[in-house]
C-alpha cells in the first residue's frame, strides 16, 4: 500500500520530536504541544493505520502486529528525518504502546521516551483479574464490529474510556468520525494483547523515558504503567488526577510536564 505525506503533519525546526497518537484519534490530537515545541524542535505527528488519513490495511486483525504499525511509522518518517538522526519520542496510549515497542528496537536513534498511559496489554500476567477486564471489552469491541455495528462499537469503547453517555454528547458529525474509526479496533486489540515482548525485555530499554498516567483512568491501562515503573532503567514517572485521555481533555496539565523533560534532554 502507497501511503501519502498528507497523513504527516510537521511543524517547527530543530531536533524531531515524533508524536505518536491514541487509538480512534488522529495526528491532529497533538497540535498544542507542537506549538509549544516548535520553536526549538521539529515536531512530526503520523496517522497510524485506520486513522486520519491512513486508510485500513489489506490484513486480517489476526496477524496484525505492532511491528506492522512500526513499519507504517517508519515508512512515513521516510524524507522527513534522516536514517542517523536521533530524535525524541511521544506516545499516547495505543500510540504509547507503539512507542515502546519502537524504542525496544531502535534505542540508538532515540533520545527520549514520553508514554502517557500505554496499553501494552500483553505485559499483563494470566493471574490477573485485570487481564479478564481487557478481553471482555476487547470482546464486545469484537462482537459489534462483527455485526457491523460500528456505531455502537465506537459508543462502547469511547464511554468506556471517558465516561458513560460521552459519546451521546459529540456532534453527530463527529460520532460518525469515530464510528468509521472503530473499524480498527479489532486490530489494535490483537496487535496490543498478542505482542510477545515481555516485561524482562523492556528491562533493556536505557533512553531515558517520561512515564505519565491518570488517577482515574481505568484500571487496565494504571495497571501497565504500575508494572512497567518497576522494571525501566532511566525513567521518571507523574502520577496525575486526570482520567486516561487527559492529553486531550486536560492538556495543560499534561503538555508542561512532556515540555520540560524534552527540553531537559535537548
Amino acid at each position: 500500500m502507497k501511503i501519502q505525506k498528507d497523513n504527516v503533519f510537521f511543524m517547527g525546526q530543530g531536533t524531531p520530536v515524533v508524536l505518536l497518537h491514541s487509538a480512534m484519534s488522529s495526528k491532529l490530537q497533538w497540535y498544542f504541544l507542537m506549538r509549544s515545541l516548535k520553536s526549538d524542535f521539529l515536531t512530526i505527528a503520523l496517522d497510524f493505520y485506520g486513522s486520519g488519513s491512513t486508510p485500513l490495511p489489506d490484513i486480517s486483525s489476526e496477524v496484525f502486529s505492532l511491528s506492522d504499525e512500526i513499519a507504517l511509522v517508519d515508512s512515513l518518517l521516510d524524507g522527513i528525518v534522516s536514517p542517523e538522526e536521533s530524535f525524541h519520542v511521544v506516545g499516547h496510549s495505543y500510540g504509547g504502546t507503539i512507542g515502546l515497542r519502537w524504542c525496544y528496537q531502535n534505542q540508538r536513534r532515540i533520545r527520549s521516551l514520553t508514554l502517557f498511559a500505554p496499553v501494552a496489554y500483553h505485559l499483563l500476567p494470566e493471574t490477573e483479574d485485570v487481564l479478564t477486564e481487557v478481553r471482555r471489552t476487547s470482546g464486545t469491541v469484537k462482537k459489534y464490529i462483527a455485526q457491523n455495528n460500528v456505531a455502537g462499537a465506537a459508543e462502547y469503547f469511547i464511554d468506556y474510556w471517558n465516561g458513560a453517555g460521552t459519546f451521546a454528547t459529540y456532534p453527530k458529525e463527529m460520532q460518525d468520525i469515530l464510528a468509521q474509526g472503530a473499524r480498527k479496533m479489532p486490530l489494535s486489540y490483537h496487535a496490543l494483547m498478542e505482542e510477545p515482548l515481555s516485561l524482562e525485555d523492556y528491562k533493556k530499554i536505557s533512553v531515558p523515558v517520561c512515564l505519565i498516567a491518570g488517577k482515574q483512568s481505568p484500571q487496565t491501562s494504571r495497571r501497565v504503567a504500575e508494572l512497567l515503573v518497576d522494571i525501566l532503567p532511566d525513567r521518571r514517572f507523574h502520577w496525575l488526577d486526570t482520567g486516561h485521555m487527559a492529553p486531550l481533555t486536560h492538556p495543560q496539565k499534561v503538555n508542561p510536564i512532556i515540555e520540560a523533560f524534552i527540553r531537559s534532554l535537548k
